[in-house]
Order: structure tokens, then C-alpha cells, then sequence
């Protein structure tokens, strides 16, 4: 059962997106009702938030068709999905984070980490790149 570090990368800037978009990443499949292909998914995140006050969270979601995505709640009170990159106008460093999968992406055939901005609109200067660990099972 081989390893598998930084798979189906995104990497873009979240210039012009506006507050409370929803950005979907690329689409792993976890498998299907005969067979589960990978266990211990995470997503990897390199995140540089420039832009003054933007916030960015990042939020599981899951799909049976690559089309329709749920978000996942982060059990067991529901919370919403953490903030994980605030701009201060240009002081930031990149963050980088590994954020392992909810055991809840077993039970649906694709998952996807999305990021979802907040409070302004992003620049070009706002970057990430996002890719996928796990193990891939025969």
C-alpha cells in the first residue's frame, strides 16, 4: 500500500473572488460501494493571505457524481469551518497545514478540500496551492 504525498495539486490566486465564495479544489476518489481506494486522506495547504482583512477557511466536501458537493459538518456540534489564513496587508508569511480528512469522506465516492473567503474580496497577491495525501490501497 504505497504512499502518496501532494497529489492532483491546485494552484491559483484568489483575485476578484468575492467574500463568501466558495473555491472547490480537485476532486479525489475515495471509492465506491464495492471498494474504499484510499485511507488516510489529508489535504496539504500553502496558503499566502496579502490582502488586508481577507480571511480564508478551509471546509471538507464531499460528492457521489464529481458535480453536486455537500459540505461536510465538523461533528459533533457542527461548527463552522476554521479560518486558517487572515491578510494583514502584506506582513503574512505562507501558512502551510496538513488538514487530515473527516472519517465521513469514506461513506461517498469523491472529496475535495474547498477554501471559502470572507469579509473582502481577494487580490491577485492571495495564492494557494493545494494537493492531497494519502494511502492508496490495492
Amino acid at each position: 500500500m504505497p504512499l502518496f504525498f501532494n497529489q492532483h495539486q491546485t494552484t491559483s490566486t484568489l483575485n476578484g473572488v468575492a467574500s463568501g465564495t466558495t473555491v472547490g479544489m480537485a476532486a479525489v476518489f475515495v471509492g465506491n460501494s464495492n471498494k474504499r481506494v484510499v485511507e488516510g486522506l489529508s489535504a496539504n495547504l500553502l496558503l499566502d493571505v496579502e490582502t488586508s482583512t481577507l480571511t480564508v477557511a478551509a471546509r471538507w466536501q464531499v460528492s457521489n457524481d464529481k458535480s453536486t458537493w455537500i459540505d461536510l459538518a465538523h461533528a459533533p456540534n457542527n461548527p463552522a469551518a476554521v479560518v486558517v489564513g487572515t491578510g494583514t496587508g502584506g506582513a503574512d508569511a505562507a501558512i502551510t497545514l496538513a488538514i487530515p480528512a473527516l472519517e465521513a469522506v469514506y461513506g461517498y465516492k469523491w472529496a475535495r478540500i474547498a477554501l471559502v473567503t470572507g469579509v473582502t474580496t481577494g487580490a491577485s497577491a492571495d495564492t494557494y496551492t493545494v494537493g492531497y495525501s494519502y494511502r492508496k490501497l490495492s
